[in-house]
This record gives C-alpha cells, structure tokens and sequence, in this order.
C-alpha cells in the first residue's frame, strides 16, 4: 500500500509541474504581448532603496467646489422646514475625488470653529441602519455601544446630538431605499438650527430620494491641464529641470489618459517617477494595456504600476484584498501578515516588509496616510475603493470576502482556489458555522474576521478544521476561550485576538510551533500567559498592552530567542514565579521600542534591579508607561521616589505617562532632560503634593494631571518661578534659568481632572509680566473636570491670546464664577471664543449665549486614556 500511495503521490506532483510550466508559459507570452520588462534588473537603479513617501496631491482643479461646499455649510439657515438638518449631496463617478473634498472642509478651520462636533461615518454598502448608528455614537463617545436594537441605538444619537449644532459626514452611500434613509434621518432631526448632513455618493438616485436634489453638488472631471498638474508635482519630483523639460511631451499624453480622474493622475503620475529614460516613458504610452479587453478601462493605469512591481510586491499587493473595503489597516499588521504567508522574509527587523511598504505607498496604492507626529513613520493607511477593486480583480478567486448577516448563517462553499476567507458579521449575527463538507479546508490560508458588535457567540469549530491556516485574526468577537483543540492548527504564524473577553490561552497554544505573532492587546480580563511559552521558539512579537489584569510573565519568555517585540513588562510581586527583568539580556535580538508599558514598578527590589530595564539606552521608545501599580495596603511605597529616579529613559522620548506612583515628589532630576517630549501624564499620585515644573521642555504640548488627590495649591512654581525669603523686603520672585523667557512655549492643551482637594491656582500675570516672561504662548485648549473646591483661575490667562476653548464640568466652585458675565472670574476669560461649562456653551465663537447651561452627559474628548495609542497600533 505504500508503495502504491507513493507512486500515486508522484504522478500528482507530475501533474502540477506540467500545470504550473503551462500557467509559466502563458505569463511568458503575455509579457511578450506587452512588452513587459523586468525592470528590477535592466534598470537597477530604478527600484529606490529608500524610506521616504510622496504625500497625497494638492487637490487640484476643485476651488470653485471647495469654495461652494464651505458656503453651504457655512450657513445658519436650514432646508429642512427647521428641522435642524440640512443635507448637502456631493455625487461624481469613483475617482473623482469626492472624499478628499469632503476631507478638506471636514478638516477647515472655520467649519471646526462652527459646528459643536463633528462626526465621520463610511457607510458603504450594503447599507446597514444598526452599524451606521453604531458608528455615529462610536465617533461621538469614544466606544460603540453593545446593544443591537435599532430603537435604543437611535435614542442614544438623540441624547448625543440633541441640542447640539453637528456636521455629519456619510461617505459612500449606495442604498436607494427610502425607508432605510427615514429611520435614519429621525434622531437626527433633533440637532440644533444649522445642523448638516454631507452625503458622498455615486449615484444621483441617492440624492434625490434623500430630497436633497436642489443641495446636490455635482463633481465634474478635471480639465487636461489639471490632471498633468496632478501628474507632474508626483513624476517630476526630485527630477533636474532640463530632464522634466525633455519628459514634458510625453508626460501630458500619459497625463491625459486619466481622463479627467485625478485618482488615475496620481496613479500614473507615482508610476512614472520611477522611469528614468525617455524610452521607458515612451514604452508606458504606447503601451497594448491601454487597449487591453480583459479588464475595466479604469483599471489600465494600475495594471501598468503592478506590473511595474517586483514579485513579492505583487503578492503583498493582490492580498490586501482580504481586508474589507475603507478598512483601516495598520502597517506593521500588515507586514506580519505579509510574513506569515511567506510573501516575504520573516527576517528580525523587517527591513523586507517596511521597504515593500512604502513602495506601494510611492506608487499611490495606499491613501489616506495616518503618521506618527514624532517621527513622521507612517502608521497605517486605507485603499480607495477602485484599488481595493483592483486588487480583488488581481486575487480572482484566492480572496474571499463573505458577508453573514442572518443569525447562524451557514457559509456558502468556497471555490477550490479559494485561498484567503474574510468574513464580516452583521450587527443581529451569530457567529456562522463553517460547512466543511462543502469547504476545501486544506487549501485556506488566511481567516480574518470582521465583527460589527460584541458578541459571546463565538464557535471555536469557526477555525479548528481549517488546519493549513497561516493567519488567523478575530478581533473584538467576544471570544471567551480557545479550545484546546487549537494546536491542531499547527502551520499558523499569525494569530491576533485583540479586544476578545479572554482571560487566558489554553496550554495547548504552546504547540503551535511556528507562531511568529501573538496578539492580546485590548483583551481586559486577560491574566496570564501559559507556562510553555517557552516551546514557541519562532514566536517574534507579543503584544499585551491594556491587558490590565496581568499579572506577570512566564519564566518560559527567556528562551524565545527570536522575540523581539514586548510591549508590556510586567515586574511581578511574586519574582520565584514569573520572568525575571534580568533575564532581558538573554534574549539578543529582543529590543525595547515604540510603545512600551512598564507595569508593578514597585516592585522592583532596588535601583539596580530599575537599571537592568535599560531604558536609558532605549532610544527606540518613543511611549512609556510607568505604572506603579495599585496598592494593596498603605505601606511599601517609601521607595517610590528612589526607583523613578532610576528608571530614566532616553532623551529621544516622545509620550511619558507616570501613574499610580507614592512618592513625595513626582519630579525626578533627569524629566527636563528630555527635551522631545511632547505629551506628558500624571494619573494617580495621590501623595504629591506639588506639581513637577515642566515649562522649560521646548516641544510639550499636552499635559494631563488626573486624580491628583494632595495637591491643593498649583502656585507659581508650576510656571517655573520660585519664591524666597529675604530679610529685609517682601517676597521676591525668581527663576531657575533666567536665559528661559517663555514658559511651557509649545504646550496647546492643559487638562486637570479629579483633583478633590484643589483650592487654588496662582499666576500673577504682574509677576511673569516684571520677569519678562511669556506664559503658554500656544495654549489653545483648557480643560477642568471634577475639580470640586477650585475657586479661581490664574491671573495669566488674561494675556492669552492663542486660548480657544475653555471647557469647566463638574467644579461646582468655579462653575458659579464662570457661568454668567458677573462673575467675579469671567473678566479674565471673556476673550476665550469658546467655553463650556457643564458640556454646553456659554460663548461661542466670540458671542456670548445667556441661559441656565444645564447639564448633561459628557464627550469623548473627556474619555482620553493615556494608553489609548495602543489600540490604534
């Protein structure tokens, strides 16, 4: 029989070298056909070693729509018989750039002085009421709500909107149905006068059943002139006069095949920045794709970019299909998954997948670029729903994307060449069984599912048939355990389970002896990682930040001798029974970078256990948490103090969060070192007394103070300006470094929150004035929230000219001194365009609005964790 079975076996393998020399063949003849040239190697210095991107295109061609789009929302009157809506239509063919437009009022300064808040949905289609209500409250508070009726999500946007002038962006709209678009419009109704509605859409059907025809504004296609416009600022770029002056002639007849899209600009204009000759230009123009039969006309400029593209970026483009279409995607995400399909080297730095990256990226395949403000590093991106159409043109039948929307579903089959399943679940939706009786389980790679709520229905039999898979990712699914029947799975490199209700992973988990990737982050309840996590020895990134309730990590960590990625350091108050903080020297390519959470920094023995952390010498960190941890009885924290000093990090970095520290003092010698620093937080240290000065620090520009129960007075000291006794005379004034004549120069946003004991806020504007001082120069936001005793604002604020919003909820005191042009406080913050007290306005935009301002519920901004970025990564 074994015999048998092997000759069997051979005559199979035969038989797909035959096929695959066949599908060889054929790819031979079509690049003969268009006479296709592997660029990579007859040109070599065409492919860029670089890491630098061309940001997205002045938009061009479209003042005149800008100019009527702003007008339009600009205006207090309303169409809607008073209603407190006014919907604006913005309809043209894909490509045009509908959205972009929409973006740029979205994001103008005047529309954000106008409008009490602003909102963003993507609707797409299908269109799905319950989602698009979701997403509403989502981009209001913070966080969707885990309810799935239509009639409560509906008197929640009431509640959030009501009252309140908003400008609500829906992009993508496809759904001609009336009724659905009613249902919608209802809660909506109950904004305030000068409400507006923008509705991005392809079809003029959509604008006149919405009853906005007269609204509508019609994008037309861009002139020649602007699409070489386009074309030219992204092919020309870096380029020496006399070569743009000998490419011109053939740069607009390429120009002009956009046909007026100036997404097609950009693409061509990308494409062709990486030609160098005249001939390589003139090969592109009179290229047969052009005429090609067998796709779109739209998809032709594409076709030349990817074919334009190396064989692993080919690949690493057709599979960005699997996600769904206006989808996030976050780029070191994406590049593991990249990885864990083989497309490219799984090699320890990534230097492979960040260099396909940001070629795609140069060749506009990717859009909306989100980047980190610290360094300018793109974080993540979108697809414009034409590539992303593309794209699935390209994977054929090897992506599939399978909408599940009624309770139980079961999948329909898949094709055999199926290789790549997303599934997206509906609001009402159970989680699906899989009927693999109809499903070539064998030959799946990749599942990825896409999860509209919060649900406790997950199947564990989802995936556990599905033993090839590569990449595994449910996120926020509900998922409360795995079966332990998981390492049946055992080619899987990639598993993520972010925002699931976990508590902890099956010890079977360690038999997954591939594993490059394992993420937990956001998964709350989390407490514990398995002990044989030492058996994953490929294992090279895990991910546990805002897992608040682990409590260590295991011993096993110290034989992973490929990891090199852990966020979250947990020190542990047990040390016998957990990874011991020494041990980090062993692990030769683990480096501490980017976000890294250090939790139970109590429990560090000594200042040279604090050392063996080695985040001075960390310069790759540009976040860090320092969490002292929850005390469990009022004893055990006199060395607080002592181990902060000795946990300095490098000069490089950007964010520091210090919470739940002890000490007397939370302003250790090395924090104005660290001149980079831009976003600082102090949560929790209930024992301070004094704030820490940090107005020498030339880049801050956000500081949080939260729970902060000791301090009573924030004197001058905070500013930087001391006072000593002198014999003879009064008090006199001093600085620490007289050369400093601005204080905190760069700082837009002061928040204070739940600090119960504060009296008093001192800040004599003669004092900094006698001095030559400058106070907060770029402050723009003020926020004081639960501050119940406070009684009076600094004297300084008067010479603010750069204070924009100032928002009071929950301080009683200072409530009743701001409230009304009588108060004994509002003379030094009348000039403040906005402010806020109790969530609603008693001036805005410079014009005071008498009345009782009430109270109601509170906004996302308020709902700020210091951890937040470890979501969004």
């Amino acid at each position: 029989t074994s015999k048998v079975n092997r000759i069997t076996l051979r005559h199979d393998i035969a038989h797909r070298i035959k096929d695959l020399n066949g599908k060889l063949d054929a790819i031979a003849a079509e690049k003969e056909k268009y006479k296709l040239n592997t660029t990579s190697i007859e040109h070599p210095v065409e492919r860029q070693k670089t890491t630098s991107f061309v940001d997205e295109a002045e938009i061009q061609g479209r003042e005149e729509d800008i100019n009527i789009l702003l007008s339009k929302l600009l205006r207090e009157d309303n169409n809607d018989q008073g209603k407190g809506l006014d919907i604006i239509p913005i309809v043209g063919m894909g490509g045009l750039g509908k959205t972009t437009l929409v973006q740029l009022a979205y994001n103008n300064e005047r529309v954000l002085r106008h409008f009490d808040m602003r909102i963003w949905v993507c609707v797409s289609d299908p269109f799905d009421e319950i989602k698009v209500a979701k997403a509403i409250i989502a981009d209001i508070e913070g966080n969707a709500p885990n309810v799935n009726e239509l009639e409560t999500l509906h008197q929640k946007v009431r509640k959030c909107i009501e009252g309140k002038r908003f400008l609500l962006i829906l992009d993508d709209v496809w759904t001609k149905d009336k009724k659905k678009w009613e249902q919608l419009k209802q809660p909506l109704k109950y904004g305030a006068i000068g409400s507006k509605i923008v509705v991005t859409t392809r079809k003029e059907e959509v604008a006149i059943m919405m009853g906005a025809a007269n609204c509508m504004i019609s994008l037309e296609k861009l002139s020649e002139e602007h699409c070489w416009l386009i074309f030219q600022q992204l092919a020309f770029l870096e380029r020496k006069k006399g070569e743009c002056e000998q490419l011109e002639e053939f740069g607009r007849k390429i120009a002009s095949k956009s046909k007026g899209l100036p997404l097609i600009a950009k693409a061509l204009g990308s494409l062709m920045r990486f030609k160098i000759s005249k001939v390589q230009w003139e090969n592109v123009l009179y290229s047969e794709l052009w005429n090609t039969k067998d796709v779109e006309e739209i998809f032709a400029p594409f076709l030349l970019s990817y074919y334009d593209l190396s064989a692993k970026e080919k690949r690493c483009f057709s599979y960005c299909s699997i996600f769904p279409k206006d989808h996030w995607i976050e780029k070191n995400e994406l590049i593991q998954m990249w990885m864990s399909q083989g497309y490219i080297s799984s090699n320890i730095n990534h230097e492979e997948g960040y260099e396909c990256f940001q070629n795609l990226v140069m060749r506009s395949f990717f859009q909306n670029l989100e980047k980190d403000h610290w360094n300018d590093n793109i974080r993540g991106c979108k697809m414009h729903d034409i590539v992303h159409d593309f794209a699935q043109f390209l994977s054929k039948n090897e992506c599939v994307t399978m909408e599940v929307d009624i309770v139980a579903e079961k999948l329909k089959p898949l094709d055999e060449k199926a290789r790549h399943l997303t599934l997206m679940v509906g609001s009402d939706t159970e989680y699906p069984a899989l009927d693999y009786n109809k499903l070539n389980e064998k030959n799946l790679r990749s599942l990825y599912v896409v999860s509209n709520t919060i649900t406790s229905s997950v199947d564990g039999s989802l995936f556990l048939q599905l033993t090839c898979l590569r990449t595994l990712s449910v996120k926020g699914c509900g998922l409360r355990t795995l079966p332990e029947s998981i390492n049946r799975l055992i080619h899987l490199r990639y598993l993520c389970l972010k925002r699931n209700e976990l508590e902890e992973l099956p010890d079977s988990v360690c038999d997954l002896c591939n594993l490059q990737t394992l993420d937990l982050r956001g998964c709350f309840s989390f407490r514990r990682l398995p002990e044989g996590v030492g058996k994953l020895v490929k294992l090279k990134h895990i991910y546990t930040s805002l897992c608040y309730e682990l409590e260590g990590l295991p011993k096993g960590i110290r034989r992973l001798s490929c990891l090199r990625s852990l966020d979250t350091l947990v020190i542990a108050d047990h040390k016998e029974a957990y990874f011991d903080i020494g041990d980090l020297k062993r692990l030769k390519n683990f480096r501490l970078e980017g976000l890294i959470y250090v939790k139970g920094c109590r429990h560090l023995r000594n200042v040279d256990e604090a050392d063996k952390l080695g985040l001075r010498n960390s310069q790759d960190i540009y976040s860090l948490t320092l969490d002292f941890g929850v005390l469990k009885k009022q004893t055990g924290y006199e060395d607080d103090s002592a181990i902060l000093e000795a946990l300095e990090p490098h000069h490089n970095l950007i964010h520091l969060y210090i919470e739940n520290y002890m000490g007397s003092n939370v302003s250790p010698r090395w924090m104005l070192s660290l001149n980079n620093l831009r976003q600082v937080g102090l949560r929790g240290c209930d024992n301070c007394e004094i704030l820490p000065f940090l107005g020498e620090l030339p880049l801050l520009e956000t500081f949080y103070v939260d729970d902060m129960g000791s301090v009573k007075n924030v004197g001058v000291e905070f500013l930087g300006i001391t006072k000593r006794e002198d014999d003879d005379r009064d008090d006199q004034l001093k600085s620490p470094n007289p050369i400093i004549s601005s204080l905190y120069p760069k700082l837009k946003l002061l928040r204070f929150e739940g600090m119960e004991q504060w009296e008093k806020w001192e800040g004599s504007m003669a004092e900094t004035e006698n001095m030559g001082f400058i106070v907060m120069p770029s402050l723009q936001e003020l926020k004081i929230w639960k501050c119940h005793r406070l009684r009076a604002l600094p004297d300084f604020l008067r010479n603010s000219t750069s204070l924009k919003q100032l928002s009071i909820f929950w301080s009683e005191v200072l409530e009743e001194c701001c409230i009304n042009r009588t108060g004994k406080e509002w003379a030094k913050i009348s000039h403040i365009p906005n402010i806020q007290v109790n969530f609603k306005y008693v001036q805005k935009d410079g014009i005071y609005v008498p009345g009782d301002p009430g109270t109601t519920s509170p906004s996302s901004e308020w709902k700020l964790d210091f951890s937040r970025e470890f979501l969004e990564e």
